[in-house]
């Protein structure tokens, strides 16, 4: 399966890089080049090696409200965050500001030549957030392949805004998204917490991708009993949803041929080839290892609407017996009678592989502990917004009193101030490009706005002739 790939904000960024060393070590033409990274940080660039020069796309580089390298050297203020500082709404803000820039890098990427695109990002981040929503609403409206959402969630141990902005994130990706690929980074951490240990995270996450959609990809002479086909992933994954990636191999035994063996080959006899090492047992082992390992978002198997399971490696090891029992021991413990099936024959690998995809899988308790700290979070907002209100009511009301008398005051001399006066709650409200939480709910809150507008009539407005 071809499949381009957009990299967005510090995380996207790092884990496209990361996507694309595994394309190059397995030999699996992934992507022929169909890669973009976007960033509002250019510094998080310096830290790639497989992504070209042209294919950064620095976004919001003069926008008076983004932070440049520049900006915290010259102020000397090393706690001031670089980028959209974590603010989604800055990031909305900026990617629509620089559509223009957007759309011309989007020309690089040939969407003809794939058969899918996905958007990676880090959720908590104000780029991955902001800029990756408007960024996903740009394809949707001018692609018709499939778009999937690789998002990586924030860990309990960061900040109550990024739960929060991870939250908001889920809700606006997935109604847009074909399918959304979250990873529960928390679950991956053991104690130490150093920049290998996140390293190797997304090393992992890489080889679970690559050997998914770059199953096939590989040119081989080898036939293949079950073939992987670019629709078998998207038939998994057409459900939408959130999917979930699970993984396992075994590695084979080097097998070295004796010097009789050689000596007949050399003459011309007939020389048996040696026994498979992996029997239809040895799969099903094989499959059930993937089926109890650490998933990129752990979740409840059983949820799941469809099932996918590609199996990797050498052809005289991947029989069709082996795929059957597999098969049926996914049907089994995950109760869904669509489980699809392929393989992917690899003559020189020297291990055997199997990978899982779970779609549109449901009651995901990281998906749910993350949106009732949106939640508290939003009403603590909310609480501290109502208090500022009503100091600033109590404010307007001395004010008021000062101003009554000035009236009384200027009536006795033939004035009146009644046009002058405003009334501060006839503000506009502020654009909110996100979701707002109200009754450990999410609700869009464009459209209540436009709903309630549509409801009352407007006072003001003379009735007019049908």
């Amino acid at each position: 399966m071809k499949l381009s790939l957009f990299g967005v904000g510090n995380a996207g960024t790092r884990i496209v890089d990361q996507l694309l060393a595994a394309e190059s070590q397995t030999d699996r033409p992934l992507t022929d080049g169909n890669v973009l990274a976007f960033n509002t940080t250019p510094s998080a660039f310096t830290e790639t090696t497989h992504i070209d020069d042209d294919r950064q796309v620095v976004i919001g580089d003069i926008h008076p409200d983004v932070t440049r390298p520049e900006d915290i050297a010259d102020e000397g203020e090393e706690d001031r965050r670089e980028g959209v500082a974590g603010d989604p709404e800055l990031g909305v803000e900026v990617a629509r500001d620089d559509l223009p820039e957007i759309r011309r890098a989007l020309d690089m990427v040939d969407d003809t030549e794939v058969d899918a695109a996905m958007i990676v990002a880090g959720l908590g981040g104000g780029t991955g957030c902001g800029l990756g929503a408007v960024l996903l609403e740009e394809l949707a409206s001018i692609y018709e392949i499939p778009i999937y959402v690789l998002g990586v969630l924030p860990t309990s141990e960061e900040s109550d805004r990024r739960a929060w902005t991870a939250a908001r994130a889920i809700r606006t990706f997935v109604p847009l998204a074909d399918s959304v690929f979250p990873v529960d980074t928390e679950s991956w951490l053991a104690n130490a917490e150093s920049e290998e240990t996140y390293d190797e995270i997304n090393r992992a996450i890489a080889t679970r991708l690559v050997s998914l959609f770059g199953a096939g990809e590989r040119e081989t002479r080898a036939i293949s009993e079950l073939r992987m086909d670019p629709n078998d992933v998207k038939r998994t994954l057409e459900v939408g949803g959130l999917a979930t990636v699970g993984y396992a191999e075994t590695e084979l035994e080097e097998v070295s041929e004796g010097w009789y063996r050689r000596l007949r080959r050399l003459l011309g006899f007939d020389v048996p080839e040696p026994e498979p090492q992996a029997d239809a047992v040895s799969i099903k082992s094989l499959v059930q290892r993937a089926v109890d390992s650490k998933l990129t978002l752990p979740c409840d198997i059983e949820t799941a609407d469809r099932v996918l399971l590609v199996l990797s490696g050498p052809p005289e090891e991947l029989s069709r017996k082996g795929f059957e029992t597999g098969r049926y021991l996914l049907e089994d413990e995950t109760k869904s009678v669509e489980v699809l099936a392929g393989d992917e024959p690899l003559p020189e690998a020297s291990r055997i592989t199997a990978t899982l995809l779970l779609s549109n899988v449901t009651g995901v308790p990281r998906i749910e502990a993350l949106q009732r700290r949106a939640v508290d979070f939003q009403r603590e907002q909310d609480d501290l917004s109502a208090a500022n209100d009503q100091s600033e009511e109590v404010d307007l009301s001395v004010a008021g009193n000062k101003q009554s008398t000035a009236e009384e005051e200027s009536i006795a001399d033939g004035q009146s101030t009644a046009d002058e006066h405003t009334d501060g709650d006839d503000r506009p409200a502020e654009d909110d490009h996100g979701f707002d939480f109200r009754d450990d709910g999410m609700v869009d809150q464009s459209e209540d706005e436009v709903e309630s507008t549509a409801d009352e009539p407007d006072a003001e407005s003379e009735p007019q002739e049908q």
